[in-house]
């Protein structure tokens, strides 16, 4: 049983009904976006390059150093039960 008085119950179900009509809606649509004036800067487009050639480069000279320690058998050992 509800331990609330009648007089409660009333108004919690107000206040819940207006708690559901003043909800803003969680849905935003492309037209309510504002368009971006700025784009990245030169420096954030040089920086992400740098940053994405440089782990690149890291990544191939781990393959290398683990190729030439452990030969491509240990390479096809780590990729066959992956694919």
């Amino acid at each position: 049983m509800s331990r609330l008085t009648a007089d409660e119950r009333r108004r919690a179900n107000e206040l819940r009904r207006l708690g559901a009509r003043m909800r803003a809606p969680r849905v935003v649509t492309i037209e309510h976006l504002e368009p971006r004036e700025v784009g990245w800067g030169r420096g954030a487009r040089v920086t992400t390059l740098v940053t994405v050639a440089l782990g690149g480069a890291l990544a191939l000279l781990h393959l290398a150093q683990t190729l030439s320690l452990y030969g491509p058998g240990s390479l096809l050992d780590w990729l066959l039960p992956r694919l």
